[in-house]
């Protein structure tokens, strides 16, 4: 009895150490493709002399399909970003969750970082319902499944194509995180894929005023957007950093979520952070990135609510 016990316990421990390597395996791949994607990032001339376009977008507002507190300085929040122009297109950085996906994020949030539970708002579609039918492009900051969850309902609401903008690292490159968003980009039957080109500045055709610069760092993918809406540019900035504070004052983020729960470039997003934080600093300019919902709240950007796209404010507000 003791032999086969003992036997038994080689087994598990050579099973455990198998997998081990593995998950390594995996964690060394995925450091070493992102520590490969370095794409040049523009100087602030280039940047506001494209920005500088009289068709540019008329309003921005934001779409928060989720929050949840407890976990760092200020309220996380899983958004959508919505740039509207004067004909009425409309253009959407992000999809947010639907809620079945937002419920089973918050629980994992919980478990992993003793957060409060998650408060579910709905998806974009539920939230922006007929103003749904505006949007006529789509763009992601970055491919993971908090971002892209709801893609397929906003497709259901659409029925018609759908372009989806990417950059070529986007298009192109990923790691094992990534891969979780592959089955909603599957699922989202309306999307027509659109590589971008130029670069560093590449312009989103037939959006005006919207331009994307690849960032990296987080993903090999990640993505920043800029639009300047009535005399202010807004740059949405993904995960670079989940809180804004972190941002001004160069603070990565926890080296074990940087190593073991999603393999970032520590020093490219120090760079990416630095070059961000000379941009907010404009008195013309506001930073936001995706999770720090206290600071998109504080930034002055209305929420688009329901059939509330037609009374957004037009001049948005600087925030402290």
């Amino acid at each position: 009895m003791g032999r086969a016990l003992r036997i038994l316990a080689l087994g598990l421990g050579g099973t455990l150490l198998v997998l081990l390597l593995i998950a390594a395996a995996f964690l060394v791949e995925a450091h070493i493709e992102i520590g490969r994607v370095t794409p040049p990032l523009p100087e602030w001339t280039a940047l506001a002399g494209e920005l500088a376009v009289a068709e540019g977008p008329a309003r921005i507002a934001y779409v928060e399909t989720a929050s949840q507190s407890g976990e760092g300085p200020a309220t996380l929040g899983h958004v959508a970003f919505l740039l509207e122009w004067d004909d009425g297109r409309s253009f959407l950085v992000d999809a947010g969750m639907e809620r079945e996906q937002a419920i089973a994020f918050g629980r994992m949030t919980e478990l992993a970082f003793g957060s409060d539970p998650i408060d579910v708002h709905g998806s974009v579609a539920e939230q922006l319902g007929a103003a749904t039918r505006r949007i006529r492009g789509v763009a992601f900051t970055h491919l993971h499944n908090d971002h892209t969850g709801g893609l397929p309902g906003l497709c259901a609401a659409l029925g018609r194509p759908l372009p989806l903008f990417q950059t070529p690292w986007q298009a192109e490159r990923g790691n094992f995180t990534t891969s979780f968003s592959a089955p909603h980009l599957d699922a989202a039957d309306c999307v027509r894929r659109q590589r971008l080109s130029g670069g560093p500045l590449y312009p989103v055709p037939g959006f005006p005023g919207l331009l994307v610069v690849a960032g990296a760092g987080h993903t090999p993918g990640s993505t920043l957007f800029f639009a300047r809406v009535r005399g202010r540019t807004w740059v949405l900035a993904g995960d670079v950093s989940n809180f804004m504070a972190n941002l001004r004052e160069n603070r990565p983020k926890p080296l074990v979520y940087s190593l073991f729960i999603v393999p970032e470039a520590r020093g490219r997003l120090e760079e990416v952070r630095l070059w961000l934080r000379d941009l907010d600093a404009r008195p013309d300019v506001t930073v936001l990135v995706s999770h720090d919902l206290d600071a998109i709240e504080a930034s002055g950007l209305p929420a688009a609510t329901l059939h509330a796209l037609s009374s957004l404010p037009r001049t948005p507000r600087r925030f402290p």
